[in-house]
């Protein structure tokens, strides 16, 4: 029996290793929706302002993704976006709002439908961090130093040459909730976006005389 899945796993070892790998850098816009979770329902400490969908940001990305079987694959995508939010804070500093710096990891698997469009799934891990306050362009110390969102991410990418165009869309699923109510409490952050990105192939087993084979016991 384990001499089986030894030879199982050597098997998928040689397919995935040896089979195509893609990297592709990208620059994209997305649109975050932020919404406040009052502790306290008769006081808003700390207010989100923005309207739904309106939290803008640059993101510049980078993948990884790799193919598995016909159709199939993984990738792994990292993200950096800046963010300004309009906010009301009700405390001893006064402020317009924050900005804060997005890094957001994904795990994705893919079905590619044709040479053209692929559909993927996913799972979502953004970090907000140094989350600042804002008065009239002025910048001020950092109020909290992270807050954590996990969430769903679906996507669907076009194909043009080696040119990328992907939408997605991301679901959380957590909230952030604070110890006050002077204090930023969240609920799960959604958004949608685009991004534009070059692949750029690493791998391709599928040339003459490159195939592997599987070890035989």
């Amino acid at each position: 029996m384990k001499y089986l899945v030894l030879t199982f796993l050597l098997c998928l070892f040689c397919r995935i290793s040896f089979s195509q790998t893609y990297i592709t850098p990208s620059l994209g816009y997305d649109f975050m929706s932020m919404k406040s979770v009052f502790i306290d329902p008769d006081f808003h400490g700390f207010e989100v302002l923005s309207p739904p969908y309106s939290i803008k940001g640059l993101q510049y990305g980078l993948e990884i993704e790799q193919s598995i079987f016909n159709g199939i694959s993984t990738s792994a995508h990292l993200y950096y976006a800046k963010r300004k939010v309009e906010a009301s804070n009700y405390g001893f500093i006064a402020s317009d709002g924050f900005i804060f710096n997005s890094w957001r990891g994904n795990i994705s698997l893919n079905y590619r439908i044709n040479n053209y469009l692929t559909l993927g799934i996913g799972y979502d891990y953004i970090k907000l961090k140094d989350l600042r306050h804002t008065l009239r362009e002025r910048i001020f110390s950092t109020f909290k130093p992270q807050m954590i969102d996990r969430g769903l991410n679906v996507n669907i990418r076009g194909y043009w040459k080696n040119i990328e165009i992907k939408g997605y869309f991301h679901k959380g699923i957590n909230s952030n909730i604070s110890d006050s109510s002077h204090e930023l409490s969240i609920k799960p952050v959604n958004y949608f976006g685009f991004s534009l990105g070059y692949r750029i192939k690493i791998i391709n087993s599928f040339k003459k005389g490159k195939k592997a084979e599987c070890p035989t016991f």
